[in-house]
């Protein structure tokens, strides 16, 4: 028994260790690729690069909203509704499951938070990492349907917003992973290092994780996007600022997430400055696609005659798969455009 108690804390005395270890190699790398830490390809430190960037997308914003139109109903709302030009005022259905969508993301992110705090992730194997991310991702799958949103009730499932908003963005973050993240791997020199399931070398747990990110990236833009398209009356000058702010949603999303993401030891770039700048623009790509497209879905249930407007589930699909396709040609003309780096896909 005694023999045994000492075998274990053996066991766990060499898996510190070990750790320890670890946190000291990934430092020494990070170290050795990126001499002049804090420091961009132009020679100045890229909280300046960062900034003046993000200092164009405002300025940008705020001269085009000054050409904009505000409609009538934007003039008489109430104090008391401001919340309503958010909110998708002509579709029950999705309103509660924007709403539904919000108070799950708050629960995982929470815990991200945590984990990323206290390093716990530090004692994951590739068994925890697919069971915690799946725990993030299956929530919007499964509860709506074990407890349908009084909106949805009698309703066929396949009719949902929130099952469709589910179909559409599993398409489109599993072809972000099996395929696109590829393109990170070449451009980019990025890599996942931490033990894992994989699918086509990208750890499964992350096809998971990217379910939980997008359902609430796209329902956060989808809130703004229809504060625009509500607020403002058509004509170019709406377009072009509705244009520029999804440019602007694409580039701030993706960087947020690559600046988070970086307190992740286990998700490495070659370049980690090149990563906050370019690999931010390269990443934004996917939403310049999918943040306009996805908002359409059974957003306005009822066209301009009157007919109704409501998606098929064939049409989330094909429409998922075709905003896919478009992301696809798109990375690949910047790679073949900006880069000489050959596009390989690892098995």
């Amino acid at each position: 028994m005694i023999e045994k108690k000492n075998t274990q804390k053996s066991i766990q005395t060499d898996l510190s260790l070990l750790r320890v270890q670890r946190k000291r190699e990934r430092k020494r790398e990070r170290e050795m690729s990126s001499p002049e830490d804090g420091v961009g390809d132009g020679g100045e430190p890229v909280q300046v690069t960062m900034a003046k960037i993000f200092s164009s997308i405002v300025f940008s914003c705020v001269v085009l909203g000054r050409f904009l139109t505000k409609t009538k109903r934007a003039k008489t709302t109430r104090n008391g509704s401001v919340l309503s030009s958010f909110q998708c005022e002509t579709n029950p259905s999705k309103k509660a499951s924007e709403k539904f969508i919000f108070v799950t993301s708050a629960l995982w992110i929470v815990s991200i938070i945590i984990i990323i705090a206290f390093e716990l992730y530090e004692q994951f194997t590739r068994w925890h990492y697919i069971m915690y991310c799946g725990s993030c991702a299956v929530p919007y799958i499964l509860y709506p349907i074990w407890r349908p949103f009084e909106e949805d009730r009698g309703k066929p499932l396949l009719e949902r917003y929130i099952v469709k908003a589910n179909v559409w963005i599993a398409i489109f973050s599993f072809v972000g992973n099996y395929v696109w993240t590829h393109y990170f791997y070449s451009v980019l020199k990025a890599k996942y290092t931490f033990d894992a399931h994989r699918l086509n070398d990208v750890p499964i747990s992350m096809f998971l994780m990217t379910h939980a990110y997008f359902m609430f990236y796209h329902a956060m833009t989808n809130s703004i996007l229809r504060k625009i398209k509500t607020s403002y009356e058509k004509d170019v000058y709406r377009d072009v600022f509705y244009m520029v702010v999804v440019a602007a949603l694409a580039y701030t999303t993706a960087f947020m997430e690559t600046l988070t993401i970086c307190a992740f030891p286990y998700w490495e770039f070659t370049n980690r400055n090149m990563a906050y700048t370019l690999g931010s623009a390269f990443y934004g790509i996917y939403f310049i696609v999918s943040f306009p497209m996805f908002l359409l879905v059974d957003e306005d249930v009822l066209s301009a005659k009157g007919k109704k407007n409501v998606y098929s589930m064939w049409r989330v699909v094909w429409e998922s798969l075709g905003s896919c396709m478009l992301v696809t040609l798109l990375l690949d003309f910047v790679r073949v455009g900006m880069t000489d780096v050959d596009f390989t896909m690892k098995h």
